[in-house]
């Protein structure tokens, strides 16, 4: 009686372990069907279209919807230099004839290229680092665009510099002055701050090379002041010591005078041939009388010729010597303080003609709707670097295949 009841117990207890297993078969079934399912689904998203696709789709998203406006402020203007007032035809307008200026202005906009983008711009602009992070602060949902606090200075100068370009053109020699900013009111600023900044460099550079010219032209006519006045004093110094008269002057009147006292020996030596002639007795007394008076005027130009060399007191010569030098040094010292005169003077000039002038073609102006451009070219910027990866990847495997 006892295992007949017992019978209907182990034939539940079986079928309820029967039934256990059987759903514990199911469950790893469906397991095994959900991660093959998985598996499908991964191995298809490893396919290089569908990895395209979703880089696409992001860079769109990001381009179209979370990225951030940005605002634009364009200016254009040119870096004239004055021009004199009969150069009527040097004028922006001017058409064929203004090349050279156009080149100048396109040589100085090519320099200020390089300035407005320059640390030491930046640091001007934003001395404190901390107003920069703040006014350019990241904003959700776009938490990729701005300068986040804490920057270092290296990433706030490449931040600043994505915030304007400066595009010098060749055609007319004008500087083209484009800035960037989250909202309108920065792009403007900023364009109007790098206008200053420019004026303030063409004026420093045009004031310092001015100012350099004229301290260089000044300097040579110190100089040459001094160089006269220790000229003058030296030739004074000498006619002091030596008198008032000039040596080369006595020597003038001493050779005059010995000039005469040889024209006045030769007409005796004239008188004394003819009275020779007339007298048959060469000791007659008229002809005595003429020849003594040719030996005494022979020995007074023998004394004045020495005299003239050597007074006894000076050496003439020497003295000459010195007297001309000297001359000759102030001489040249006058035309050399005229001359750095007349160039400190054309130097003066030069740099009032020579001065630039920024000259506004085009003011910035409060932009009243946002830059769509930034965003077609973030994106296009994401095609062509699939393009490129593609087309290098592909290579590189081609490469490897073959190998």
């Amino acid at each position: 009686m006892t295992d007949r009841s017992l019978l209907p117990l182990k034939s539940s207890a079986g079928s309820a372990l029967a039934s256990v297993k059987n759903s514990i078969l199911l469950t790893l079934s469906r397991f095994d069907n959900s991660s093959s399912t998985w598996k499908i689904r991964l191995s298809k998203l490893r396919k290089p279209q569908t990895l395209i696709s979703l880089f696409l789709a992001s860079s769109a998203f990001y381009c179209f919807v979370i990225g951030r406006d940005r605002y634009t402020s364009v200016s254009e203007f040119v870096i004239q230099r004055a021009a004199p007032p009969q150069a009527v035809s040097s004028s922006v307008l001017a058409g064929g004839a203004v090349s050279p200026q156009v080149l100048s202005s396109l040589v100085d906009g090519q320099y200020l290229q390089v300035h407005l983008a320059s640390p030491e711009v930046k640091n001007r602009l934003y001395a404190d680092p901390t107003v920069l992070e703040k006014k350019y602060k990241p904003s959700f949902p776009d938490i990729f665009s701005g300068l986040p606090s804490g920057s270092s200075s290296p990433s706030q100068l490449s931040f600043y510099r994505n915030q304007l370009q400066v595009s010098p053109q060749p055609l007319s020699g004008s500087v083209i002055l484009t800035t960037v900013g989250f909202n309108a009111e920065q792009a403007l600023i900023l364009n109007k701050s790098l206008i200053a900044q420019s004026r303030r460099f063409v004026n420093e550079v045009n004031q310092t090379i001015n100012a350099d010219q004229n301290l260089f032209a000044q300097k040579e006519v110190e100089f040459a002041e001094k160089q006269m006045k220790k000229s003058t004093q030296k030739l004074e110094a000498f006619q002091e010591k030596f008198g008032q008269l000039s040596v080369i002057s006595e020597q003038t009147a001493v050779s005059s005078f010995i000039t005469s006292l040889e024209s006045r020996l030769v007409e005796l030596k004239v008188e004394e041939a003819s009275l020779r002639r007339q007298y048959q007795d060469p000791n007659a007394p008229e002809i005595s009388y003429i020849a003594d008076q040719a030996s005494e005027l022979e020995k007074q130009i023998s004394k004045e010729r020495r005299k003239s060399v050597d007074d006894g007191s000076r050496n003439l010569n020497s003295l000459a010597i010195q007297e001309s030098g000297l001359n000759a040094d102030v001489a040249f010292a006058s035309e050399a303080l005229r001359a750095a005169r007349l160039a400190a003077d054309n130097s003066r000039r030069a740099s009032q003609r020579q001065q630039k002038f920024v000259v506004m073609l085009s003011e910035p102006q409060l932009s009243v709707a946002p830059d769509q451009n930034w965003r077609w070219q973030a994106f296009l910027g994401s095609i062509g670097i699939i393009v490129v990866v593609w087309g290098v990847g592909g290579f590189i495997l081609a490469a490897m295949k073959k190998a």
